[in-house]
């Protein structure tokens, strides 16, 4: 199963290399070394302002 997995995201990403006239290792590049970082730093962010919404919330309540 990990095997077919794996495999898939390989056909997946050299799908995309075709696509838009690249390399599979630019495209592995634009995703988990650049696209990956980002999304994890915007989730991060949105975390970090939401609690501080809730806080807020909380601390107006009472």
């Amino acid at each position: 199963m990990v095997d077919y997995l794996f495999y898939l995201c390989v056909d997946i990403l050299a799908w995309l290399a075709n696509a838009t006239g690249t390399t599979y290792e630019l495209v592995n590049i634009i995703i988990f070394v650049i696209g990956y970082p980002i999304f994890v730093i915007l989730l991060l962010l949105i975390i970090y302002f939401q609690r501080k919404k809730i806080n807020n919330l909380r601390s107006n309540k009472f």
